[in-house]
């Protein structure tokens, strides 16, 4: 009883956290200008580059 009892209350928990979480990202989105949530908080000027190597092997031709 006391095991069933815990995963409710974990499962509550963690609803309400992703929730709260759902809200501020929506509130976000309000004050974006196109109205979408950004995806950093840096700019992109102080962003590095990311390169990645192909192996090759003509899976990616």
């Amino acid at each position: 009883m006391r095991k069933t009892h815990r995963k409710i209350v974990s499962g509550a928990l963690l609803c309400g956290c992703a929730l709260f979480t759902l809200y501020g990202a929506s509130r976000v989105a309000e004050k974006a200008e196109n109205g979408g949530v950004p995806v950093s908080i840096t700019g992109e000027e102080e962003e590095l580059p990311i390169i990645i190597l192909d192996a090759g092997h003509g899976a990616s031709t």
